[in-house]
């Protein structure tokens, strides 16, 4: 996802402020637990609608972030955004989040995406490969594709390492069509 610069400078405060309270992680998944509510119900039809004032529309949030249990410092800052209707930047806030904590942790986040569901050993396997080849702790996505037809694709630190069954036989056909 792209993170907008506004979005990026609420991220930095908050994260800075839950670092403070030594609450990185915990803040982080509050984040993640309100934007998935936030996304997934007529809440952000709710929460960003004029037609509401905003003193109505910061009740409800208050409501939803008490139901969540979040922190008074994720609610503050979730009503700092409705106030100043920055809550459209929720997704890259959260996205911007997720990618400072996995820093500050010394993480990093890849994608691997494979024709079917891959067995926990060769996902481990795939797992300290990864390891090895970034220095860090690894935090794993996976997905299935079945238009890959086998192999993986992998995408670390922003690189894509594409070893599909797909893709070598497109390369395959790119080459006997140049006559080699």
């Amino acid at each position: 996802m792209i993170e907008g610069s506004l979005a990026r400078r609420y991220t930095k405060a908050l994260f800075q402020l839950a670092r403070e309270a030594g609450q990185e992680e915990a803040i982080g998944r509050q984040i993640e637990e309100f934007f998935a509510a936030y996304g997934s119900s007529d809440l952000h039809m709710v929460l960003t609608n004029p037609a509401f004032d905003v003193a109505t529309r910061k009740r409800v949030l208050i409501q939803v972030a008490n139901s969540q249990q979040l922190s008074v410092l994720t609610i503050h800052f979730l009503s700092l955004l409705l106030e100043r209707d920055r809550l459209k930047y929720l997704p890259g806030i959260a996205s911007c989040y997720r990618r400072l904590l996995n820093e500050a942790k010394g993480r990093v986040e890849a994608k691997v995406v494979s024709a079917s569901a891959l067995e926990p050993a060769l996902i481990e396997r795939v797992r300290e490969q990864l390891r090895e080849l970034s220095g860090k702790e690894v935090v794993l996505q996976q997905e299935v594709d079945p238009g890959l037809l086998g192999g993986l694709t992998v995408e670390l630190a922003g690189k894509v390492y594409d070893g599909s069954i797909r893709t070598q036989l497109e390369k395959m056909k790119q080459r006997i069509a140049r006559g080699y």
